[in-house]
């Protein structure tokens, strides 16, 4: 394709995706502050967190241009009372010359010269750190800048072959924890199991290189901006859902919600329980005892139907079958815990009652008829901010969710093709190729290559995996995407922070180049060896190894 051509298609893309709030800003709960002392993380010896043989490195595409090789390598993550400090080395890899490096969300790409695209997740606490920024309405993340030595605010390209040091800053770690997982918002492989070393020095400001230099192996320094005055600090908990044929279960940070069936509970049009329902709503007497926190009230039960019918007539019927699962739950549980029952009636839907061609769809309006079971978690140790429960004692829901494991240790090498999808775009062809999944900490990371086949140019507007017909996970660039297990039918979508994925997403791309994709998702029960990946309108890959 003409690079004319190219860039001009590729910036109306940009321009089209730009949005006014950077991802992070949307992902959860960010704040401005001024500089605070937080609990100091306990020193953590460096022998005890080694980094693997040969390193923490990443080769990949970066920016939305694509073309643009990189090599990522770890050199160390550090953590005091007031902030965190990631220290990286970052090449432009390939022919010669020079790359254009989008590593921020400053705007345009073009216009991007902090490195923002940088996030850290806890696997085992649950939470996703952003970077420090500026709280004003550039947002830059503070730490290394690449501005030009004329205008802060443009880009300096990156030399092929020479190594700059930068140094991100996140949010103190809490205390205890020893490894974390770096999930790039760029088309690199997540690091996982990067080592957590206490006692981070101060930051210091740097200046940026008077001499420019261009040579294979030379080192340059940008300037290093340490944080000061008001500061954005973003850490965000994550949301999960698992669906089974007679429920959801979703997560959202300390708060759990199951929601059941009403076809599973009621026979049409009533509001008493059925003979089958006291197998279900057993389960969730059970999984409810062991997780929800009675120091935490209330215990919520809200009822929903679909469409059809008047308004006021689902409302009132929505009302009746929430206080028939309260009355049951309570009578069950005992006064131990605070119970309240409402009913929305048909106005909070979580699926389409009808097609996009005005049709009925009848598997949309069985998931709008439900009755929701809302309640917060018990903390599995005090002082820390793991919210998962699972450690509290063994539910129905071990059969379709996993324990907590260890972070995961880093992977070098994603392991062979298991698998592989064709995807027919316009006037692309794109192949999807499937590695083993891996358990890290509570979660499942998806990994495969998505790879160029056709000669024209591929620009990623709409994304090629995007929306999907269910709700909760639309909004991920892989919201087509879920997994199955096929041994007990439960469903696990993409991991979601607010309104962002722990994903990343497909760059434009030439042919032959290789986006290395990623998406983390709820881990499946801990006897899964395997899981099947279903791409809703392209195809499904069964029997994906996990490890």
């Amino acid at each position: 394709m003409d690079v004319r051509l190219r860039t001009t298609a590729l910036l109306l893309a940009a321009a089209m995706l730009c949005a006014c709030e950077t991802p992070a800003q949307n992902a959860g709960s960010g704040t401005a502050t001024t500089p605070t002392r937080q609990t100091a993380s306990p020193p953590v010896s460096p022998s005890a967190n080694a980094t693997p043989a040969g390193g923490l490195v990443r080769e990949g595409l970066v920016g939305l241009y694509g073309s643009n090789p990189f090599k990522v390598d770890v050199k160390a993550l550090e953590t005091n009372r007031d902030l965190t400090v990631l220290k990286m080395e970052i090449t432009a890899t390939g022919e010669g010359g020079s790359r254009s490096g989008d590593f921020g969300y400053d705007g345009l790409p073009t216009q991007s010269v902090s490195f923002g695209k940088f996030r850290l997740f806890d696997p085992v606490g649950r939470k996703v750190y952003f970077t420090l920024r500026e709280n004003d309405a550039e947002g830059r993340a503070f730490g290394t800048r690449h501005g030009t030595a004329t205008t802060e605010n443009y880009p300096d390209d990156f030399q092929v072959g020479v190594r700059y040091p930068v140094e991100v800053y996140f949010p103190p770690l809490p205390a205890g924890v020893r490894q974390v997982s770096i999930v790039p918002d760029m088309a690199l492989a997540p690091f996982t199991g990067v080592p957590v070393t206490g006692g981070a020095a101060p930051p210091v400001a740097r200046q940026r290189d008077d001499t420019d230099t261009s040579a294979p192996g030379s080192t340059f320094q940008w300037p290093v901006v340490p944080p000061s005055g008001k500061i954005w600090s973003g850490v965000s908990d994550v949301n999960e859902l698992v669906e089974t044929p007679q429920k959801t279960t979703e997560q959202q940070g300390t708060q759990e919600t199951i929601g059941l069936r009403t076809d599973v509970l009621f026979r049409f049009d009533k509001a008493d329980l059925s003979d089958k329902a006291a197998t279900v709503l057993d389960e969730v007497v059970e999984e409810t005892r062991v997780r929800a926190d009675p120091a935490k009230p209330p215990i919520l039960i809200e009822g929903h139907t679909d469409s059809k019918g008047e308004p006021a007539y689902n409302q009132d019927l929505s009302m009746k079958r929430a206080e028939a699962v309260r009355r049951y739950l309570a009578g069950k549980l005992g006064d131990a815990y605070v119970y309240k029952a409402t009913g929305k009636g048909e106005s909070e839907p979580i699926a389409d009652n009808t097609k996009k061609d005005g049709s009925d769809n009848p598997e949309g309006r069985a998931r709008n008829r439900r009755v929701e079971i809302s309640y917060q978690i018990k903390q599995d140790l005090p002082g820390t901010t793991t919210t998962t429960g699972r450690r509290a004692g063994r539910t129905s829901a071990d059969k379709v969710r996993g324990s907590v494991h260890s972070p995961a240790p880093f992977r070098a090498d994603a392991g062979p093709v298991v698998g592989s999808l064709s995807v027919k775009r316009f006037n692309n062809r794109l192949r999807v190729d499937v590695h083993p999944f891996y358990r890290d900490g509570a979660y499942l990371v998806a990994a495969f290559d998505v790879a160029l086949e056709s000669s024209e140019t591929f620009i990623p507007v709409p994304g090629p995996f995007s929306g999907g017909s269910h709700a909760f996970s639309s909004g991920s660039d892989y919201g087509t995407f879920s997994l199955l297990d096929p041994a007990t039918q439960a469903r696990y979508l993409p991991l979601k922070m607010s309104t962002v994925f722990v994903e990343n997403s497909v760059l434009s791309l030439d042919k032959g180049e290789v986006n290395r994709s990623y998406v983390y998702f709820p881990a499946p029960a801990d006897s899964a060896r395997s899981i099947t990946l279903e791409a809703e309108g392209i195809g499904t890959v069964p029997d994906i190894p996990i490890s």
